[in-house]
């Protein structure tokens, strides 16, 4: 994989950043989520950027972590210390587009699952595709789900929605996600992105400063304790990776590819 499978496209003070590994799952390999993670601490030091838009590729934002990276094939070989580094790489992602001062904006078409859920749900906004579905089928694979995404899905659908997405598995369409209040517009089939920079654009309208200002008071107040309560997701991701169940569902999943 390419330093291309991230890249940064900049419209005026909008800024565009596309994840596309070329591939039918547009799964976050470790790799990508390292570009990714360093696409967004990039923002840190532009001033100018009033927007940033996230999209995956034309038919899937993704279907979350990529179960067949080799970097699992070393688990065994590893000091505990070097198995917890490669688990923080989620979380680090999470936090990284979570802590972007600019407004954030999600364009997803197709499906948007797991790690793709939860990176999704760490920017302010979601605009989905009718043909969009969002699903975390972390515990079908004897996994947790982690990269801080718990608390904010609890703050963003409710805990009653999120036990019946995470431990009952239950999937939503574009149209239930909206429902629910993940999403915030529903719009056809390959105008995710076009809706979200129009939507951009509208928030690159106000005066810069303001809105970053006012994004971090939401934020504060309705976000603040949620890095503190998910403070364990890497340790308990470390523990799921290293079960046999894991393991089994790691080997279905290759068996697939």
């Amino acid at each position: 994989m390419t330093k291309s499978a991230v890249s940064i496209e900049h419209q005026g003070d909008i800024a565009i950043v596309r994840f596309d590994r070329g591939e039918r799952a547009n799964a976050l390999s470790f790799a990508i989520m390292d570009m990714l993670t360093e696409a967004a601490l990039s923002f840190e030091a532009d001033a100018r950027v009033a927007a940033v838009v996230l999209t995956g590729s034309e038919k899937i934002f993704s279907a979350g972590m990529d179960l067949a990276d080799p970097a699992f094939d070393r688990l065994a070989e590893m000091s505990l210390p070097e198995r917890r580094m490669l688990a923080e790489h989620g979380p680090r992602l999470a936090r990284a587009w979570a802590m972007i001062e600019a407004p954030t904006i999600a364009a997803i078409e197709g499906p948007c699952l797991a790690g793709g859920l939860a990176l999704a749900a760490m920017l302010d906004f979601r605009i989905a595709a009718q043909n969009a579905r969002f699903a975390a089928p972390e515990i079908s694979v004897a996994h947790n789900m982690g990269w801080h995404s718990v608390p904010r899905l609890i703050a963003l659908t409710g805990a009653q929605a999120t036990r019946r997405l995470l431990l009952a598995g239950e999937e939503w369409t574009a149209d239930m996600a909206h429902k629910l209040g993940f999403v915030d517009r529903v719009v056809a089939p390959g105008d995710a992105q076009k809706s979200a920079l129009a939507m951009a654009e509208r928030l690159a309208a106000f005066p810069l400063t303001a809105a970053r200002m006012i994004k971090r008071q939401i934020t504060a107040a309705a976000h603040a304790n949620e890095f503190a309560l998910s403070a364990l997701d890497k340790d308990q991701q470390l523990v799921a990776w290293m079960s046999e169940d894991f393991a089994a569902a790691r080997a279905r999943f290759k068996r697939r590819k």
